[in-house]
């Protein structure tokens, strides 16, 4: 799994489900090393979270779409 989408009804389910996700893929990101992790907003309470080449391994960035 290189991205997850979450859609969540109130703030603080998002930000739990996020802060998971981000975990998940900070694991995946260590194991390689050359990527990053951008989260995305593509609608009310609606997210993506993925590895990407766009961002540099160790950080991770917020983007809305």
């Amino acid at each position: 799994m290189t991205s997850k989408n979450i859609t969540a009804l109130s703030t603080a389910e998002a930000h739990q489900l996020i802060n998971i996700a981000v975990e998940e893929l900070q694991h995946l990101a260590s194991q390689e090393g050359s990527r990053g992790i951008l989260v995305t907003r593509t609608g009310p309470g609606q997210f993506i979270v993925e590895l990407s080449e766009n961002v540099p391994y160790g950080l991770t960035l917020e983007a809305v779409a």
